[in-house]
């Protein structure tokens, strides 16, 4: 496991590429509050020379609930539906009593009908700004996600061959 207390080139071609060059390690980019979930996606949007903007608080849920038009943009589009979730999407969850910030992480699995699913993320699961790892979060929460258009073109080209 590696600490990077910066922004860092990662692979990131694909989700897997992504996952794989990320898991077990920590993201602390904006060098404050240590390895908070939003550092995590903010690290993909860095990758393409883009800011993920939250809004006057500062808090994940922001990432959708104020500045959704500001974080779809190429190669990022939004979805609206819980039951669109791809392996992939970066996943936003609405602040709640317990989490008044909300959360944000990748789904690591497609929609699976059910109410759970795993997510590639940090801060997330047992312990405070625990580095990137996988952990199965409720969909209860779920407010919107962005997808990585250039994801979705090499999914659908490995399903065409």
């Amino acid at each position: 496991m590696a600490q990077y207390n910066r922004y860092v080139a990662v692979a990131h071609a694909t989700y897997q590429d992504f996952r794989n060059a990320t898991l077990g390690n920590g993201y602390n980019v904006d060098q404050a509050f240590g390895n908070q979930c939003w550092d995590f996606c903010a690290l993909l949007w860095w990758q393409y020379g883009l800011t993920l903007h939250t809004g006057p608080k500062g808090w994940a849920y922001e990432c959708w609930t104020s500045s959704r038009a500001l974080n779809a943009v190429p190669p990022f589009t939004q979805v609206t539906s819980v039951s669109d979730i791809k392996r992939g999407d970066c996943v936003v969850f609405k602040g709640t009593s317990n989490y008044p910030t909300g959360h944000i992480a990748f789904a690591d699995e497609d929609y699976n009908g059910t109410n759970m699913l795993n997510m590639l993320g940090q801060n997330q699961g047992q312990g405070s700004s625990n580095p990137s790892n996988i952990a199965r979060l409720s969909l209860n929460d779920f407010l919107g996600a962005f997808r990585n258009t250039d994801w979705e073109k090499g999914r659908k080209k490995k399903e065409f061959f």
